[in-house]
């Protein structure tokens, strides 16, 4: 499953981190542990309320890459107190298949993708439910488990997180052992996290520009959305921009001297390309839209270009191009920077001592 050499040559500084810095992480860990088994409790879960639901968006790390967080709580507020609190109780205390209540989540509640689903699952039960994300899978395929064996997106259905549970407590219980630390998923997720960090030139990414028209078109709008806050932007989904006219995504800035300027977001996975251009033309009549940008697959982006070509330069020269695989490879580094600056305390402000 997973390669000796590889698990020696991480496991003793994985260790003295542990004992320095990675103090802070058992410490968060223990907090939401305590937030999750007060407020999430089989007792308390249908007493969920607004507060609650925000403290907890502010807490998982899977939401880390957020500025806006206010944003998250106001969209997963749509989905309603009474379906959030159910999908959840579902999720934690319900009697149907893992796979099943999973996918409840992320078709009940806006905003719940599978690295936050799967963190509140590991706060529930660390001996069961580990965390799914590009630093987990990143992490084992850098340990030698055959890429072929993880899914390749990052919002995974419930069948392909019951795989990976079966998966990652096969790895826990080979490294467990011949080093009995590790005796849940939480510890084996801090050392693939360690790993993920450890080694950039052994970096397990997401396939690279990968042609695939079947791409999830609802991962890739929350993957615009995540990007644009975390670069400072207003955002918001399904944005109506003039009439009859609707843009899967916006991003919006307030500029002195300016006003505001907006770049629109249209992601096109299959289907009528002529009537997603004209789409696209309409939305240009908004004087605050600099740019309409087309979010797809290489080879639908390709024949996008082909007929664009023909029309007026002014159009021409509006629009933009945005390979899913480029998206994808925009938002970990970005996070990648807000880890190295969070490292540093850059984004942690305090308040000032008195003098």
């Amino acid at each position: 499953m997973i390669l000796t050499e590889k698990l020696k040559k991480f496991i003793p500084a994985f260790q003295k981190f542990m004992l320095a810095e990675g103090g802070k992480w058992k410490k968060e860990r223990d907090d939401k542990d305590a937030f999750f088994a007060k407020y999430f409790s089989k007792d308390q879960i249908d007493k969920l309320d607004e507060g609650t639901l925000r403290e907890m968006i502010h807490i998982l790390w899977a939401f880390n890459g957020w500025t806006n967080k206010d944003w998250l709580h106001e969209q997963m507020l749509k989905s309603g107190l009474p379906a959030i609190r159910l999908a959840f109780k579902n999720l934690l205390y319900g009697t149907e298949s893992l796979a099943k209540r999973f996918d409840e989540v992320r078709e009940n509640i806006f905003m719940m993708g599978a690295a936050s689903i799967s963190e509140i699952l590991i706060h529930h039960d660390h001996t069961k439910y580990p965390i799914w994300n590009r630093r987990s899978r990143k992490g084992l395929v850098v340990l030698g488990v055959d890429e072929s064996l993880l899914p390749k997106s990052a919002q995974i259905s419930g069948s392909q997180y019951y795989e990976f549970c079966v998966l990652v407590e096969k790895v826990r219980s080979q490294i467990a052992a011949s080093h009995q630390e590790f005796i849940d998923l939480f510890i084996l997720d801090f050392l693939l996290y360690y790993v993920s960090t450890q080694a950039p030139e052994e970096t397990a990414r997401m396939p690279e520009k990968e042609d695939d028209s079947s791409f999830d078109h609802d991962e890739a709008i929350e993957q615009i959305l995540e990007l644009g806050d975390g670069l400072g932007f207003e955002v918001q989904k399904e944005y109506g921009v003039v009439r009859g006219c609707r843009v899967d995504a916006i991003w919006r800035s307030r500029v002195a001297n300016l006003g505001t300027i907006a770049y629109a977001f249209e992601v096109h996975r299959r289907g009528s390309r002529d009537s997603a251009i004209l789409n696209l033309q309409r939305v240009r009549k908004d004087a605050a839209i600099q740019k309409v940008i087309v979010v797809s697959s290489t080879s639908e982006l390709a024949a996008f270009r082909n007929e664009i070509a023909s029309l007026d330069e002014s159009f021409r020269n509006s629009v933009g191009y945005f390979d899913v695989a480029d998206l994808r490879h925009a938002l970990e580094n970005l996070q990648q920077l807000k880890d190295t600056l969070n490292t540093l305390g850059l984004l942690r402000v305090e308040a000032p001592k008195e003098s």
